[in-house]
């Protein structure tokens, strides 16, 4: 009987979760209708979004086991590749968007024949070093890139049409949220699919022990690399939105500490090895600092991410999505929350 009475329990706690996770995606979809349509909370929201993505992105490569503080590299080449692309050539952003991500992932395959024999904290600094080569080149390729002085003007997304139905994307931030919106939870799928796949498994046996995975049959080496691959190609697609959306790029902003660091933050916080916990941290965590820490402390207010993750490493070194899910007490079958 007590044995019956946890698993109940267990139960109504996956139950409880997953009532919990229908209500945000419903919240989500409703935002602009319970918000007023303020574009203030709309593009807080829509920023966050994007940085879910990343953070999903980092976590493809980070499900290996490796931690990249060099991520920035790959988003600013996507958003620099398609800027110009667009800006110069004038293709379509649709056309460049794709481009910029194979830009990156181009750049990831130089990163991991250079980089993915080392390991631990070794890889980390080698991956941030590696963020400097195409700063330095964007900021002194006049001729091409314009240096410092950035690129202004970029074209923005253009309208999605169905139909007689329409969704100005660039133009309005309702159709710009959306928008990401629907590339978040196309992203979340896709990762789904990976975790759930053969690569999925093969990095997890990498994480948990190398040596073991490499006696079995494991080709270390290749998921590795094609894990940093995927991971570089959905950055630098998150580099290419993010260019046409706010229609400006330049060195300093792209390649900036902030779109390395900040998506790893939210995977660890949100549990690395998870799917759903990298997304969940960056729409839980950057909306509270920009509404909540940012007006309080406008010099200072990233000091948030400093002491969540500190608290997390410390208390919950699962992250707080892996926490719960070590704290569920019945497994959950394929197909349910990860």
């Amino acid at each position: 009987m007590r044995k019956e009475a946890v698993i109940s329990k267990g139960l109504r706690h996956v139950h409880l979760v997953q009532a919990a996770l229908l209500l945000g995606f419903f919240l989500l979809l409703l935002l602009p209708v319970l918000t007023g349509y303020s574009d203030y909370i709309l593009q807080v929201f829509t920023h966050a979004l994007l940085l879910a993505t990343l953070a999903l992105a980092w976590n493809i490569l980070g499900a290996s086991g490796a931690i990249s503080l060099g991520h920035a590299a790959f988003f600013g080449v996507g958003a620099y590749g398609s800027a110009l692309l667009s800006h110069d050539l004038g293709f379509s952003p649709w056309f460049t968007i794709p481009l910029g991500g194979f830009l990156a992932t181009t750049v990831a395959l130089i990163v991991g024949f250079l980089c993915l024999r080392l390991r631990g904290a070794y890889f980390a600094l080698a991956t941030l070093a590696f963020v400097e080569i195409p700063k330095v080149i964007t900021d002194n390729w006049d001729g091409l890139t314009r240096g410092s002085l950035g690129l202004v003007g970029l074209p923005g997304l253009p309208t999605l049409r169905l139909g007689s139905y329409s969704l100005d994307i660039s133009g309005s931030p309702v159709g710009s949220y959306y928008f990401v919106l629907c590339y978040a939870l196309v992203l979340v799928s896709v990762v789904t699919l990976i975790f759930r796949s053969n690569l999925g498994l093969a990095l997890q046996a990498i994480r948990e022990e190398e040596i073991a995975a490499q006696a079995v049959g494991i080709q270390v080496q290749r998921y590795r690399i094609l894990s940093l691959l995927v991971s570089g190609f959905f950055t630098g697609i998150g580099g290419a939105l993010y260019a046409h959306l706010i229609r400006y790029v330049e060195p300093g902003l792209v390649y900036g500490l902030h779109f390395s660091a900040v998506p790893m933050i939210f995977a660890i916080c949100g549990g690395r090895f998870t799917i759903l916990g990298p997304a969940l941290a960056a729409l839980i965590l950057y909306p509270l600092d920009q509404f909540i820490f940012h007006p309080l402390a406008p010099a200072g207010h990233e000091f948030l991410y400093g002491a969540i993750i500190i608290l997390t490493i410390l208390f919950m070194p699962a992250g707080f999505w892996g926490h719960l899910r070590k704290g569920q007490l019945v497994s959950i079958k394929t197909g349910s929350i990860e």
